[in-house]
């Protein structure tokens, strides 16, 4: 029988060495608390770990081979970060899983992790990208945006546990009914701090879920679904969500009109057009349709059609998603960000032609780099006259934190979530119209 620890270290290498995402790889296995906790802190420390790990070793932990630094890394994991763990026990265990998969390097393993375990290390002390477990560009991008404290509040926050926050279906249910119902399942449940109408779920295989199957709601970060809210939509219009997949927005507007508007779901990805249709389908949603685009090219696809609403969330460095999907920490980079920023200009200029006059078009990421973020809006706007920022103050949850900076950016259709303060996702919104 296979132990916790080779599962996470299976699913670990499939990271670290395969390229997989975390949230898929996960689906693979069937996994413990104590599985999960280790696969997700080992990724989400893996700066750090590697960091310390070069001293304590005298090498790069990328000069090892790939199963012996997989399982030093999560040897690592276990004696820096894990309470429940003695750091005997994590050097025994790890040097057991080296015998079995790469009998040559367990003395090497045994060594480095006992030195490890008698080290006297304060994280504190490091330097600000290695205690929040950052590449030094990306923590750098962050920098250049906020400075150095704002950056290092944003670092830590996103080191820890994040919320799973749901949206009660409107069509089906309401949140207090909803609430009531969740408990009996056995799922705990609280209210969200940011969106009125959202609840925190945890304590729970959600998936699992009578409620869940009946289509009595979505889960969906707080940040993403204030960027349905303040598209503000109307019942009988013309919707376009471009790069739609998996239907969280394209759902929600949806339920925002009562099932009585019409809304096109655009994504690049043929399979993925199948996540908003089943989606749809278990929210007993009917308004909305699908067709596979490219967001690059929408006139090879849409011709001359135009829409009321048009929203854009488009692909982006995902920096606010880091404590959600760890694995981002490994794969993002400065020159990935830059090879996004053309690409991201292009579908916000395409979107914008199928914008009515007097129509309304939102711009949505999940990340707090302001290059992606205001400085593509700022360029798209000096380019576009015929569109004018939305002041989105009075449509914001009065629960929103308003400094004068965020009230500013509010009145210029523009505001940016962050873990730190917000409690959720770092996300970014603008709402435009286009001159009647």
């Amino acid at each position: 029988m296979i132990s916790d620890r080779e599962i996470a270290y299976e699913m670990l290498y499939d990271v670290f060495e395969k390229e997989g995402f975390s949230n898929l790889v996960l689906k693979d296995y069937e996994t413990t608390g104590f599985v999960s906790a280790m696969f997700y802190g080992t990724i989400l420390r893996s700066v750090t770990i590697d960091f310390i790990l070069k001293h304590i070793a005298k090498s790069d932990v990328n000069d090892m081979d790939p199963i012996t630094r997989t399982i030093v890394r999560m040897g690592a994991w276990q004696v820096l970060f894990s309470d429940k763990v003695p750091s005997f026990a994590a050097c025994n265990t790890s040097v057991e899983l080296c015998k079995k998969y790469r009998p040559q390097s367990s003395s090497f393993v045994n060594a480095i992790l006992r030195k490890l375990s008698s080290a006297d290390i304060d994280i504190d002390s490091f330097k600000p990208e290695i205690r929040t477990s950052l590449k030094s560009e990306i923590f750098g991008i962050l920098k250049k945006s906020y400075g150095k404290e704002k950056a290092l509040s944003i670092g830590e926050a996103l080191l820890e546990r994040p919320n799973i926050a749901i949206r009660p279906n409107r069509l089906k249910t309401d949140k207090e009914k909803l609430k009531k119902l969740l408990i009996k399942e056995g799922a705990i449940i609280s209210d969200s701090a940011l969106i009125p109408d959202a609840l925190l779920i945890e304590g729970t295989n959600i998936e699992d879920l009578q409620s869940f199957k009946d289509g009595l709601f979505f889960v969906q970060n707080e940040a993403a679904q204030l960027a349905s809210i303040v598209a503000a939509p109307s019942e009988d219009t013309d919707i376009l969500d471009c790069c739609a997949a998996p239907g969280g927005k394209s759902t929600h507007l949806a339920e925002l009109t009562n099932d009585r508007s019409r809304i096109l779901s655009l994504d690049i990805n043929e399979s993925r057009l199948k996540l908003i249709d089943d989606n749809s389908k278990r929210l007993g949603i009917n308004s909305v349709k699908t067709m596979c685009a490219d967001s690059t090219d929408l006139k090879a696809s849409l011709g001359e059609m135009n829409f009321d609403l048009v929203l854009c969330d488009v692909p982006c460095s995902g920096l606010g998603l880091m404590a959600r999907k760890p694995d981002i920490r490994l794969t993002i980079s400065y020159d990935r960000i830059e090879e996004l920023l053309p690409r991201q200009k292009t579908i916000l200029k395409n979107a914008s032609e199928y914008v009515r006059p007097g129509g309304v078009l939102v711009y949505s990421t999940c990340t707090m780099n302001k290059a992606e973020n205001e400085e593509t809006i700022q360029d798209f706007l000096a380019k576009s006259p015929d569109f004018v920022p939305c002041d989105i103050t009075d449509i914001l949850p009065s629960s929103l934190i308003m400094d004068e900076e965020r009230k500013g950016s509010c009145r210029n259709g523009m505001l940016t979530l962050f873990p730190d303060t917000d409690g959720c996702d770092g996300f970014f919104i603008c709402k435009m119209e286009r001159r009647a």
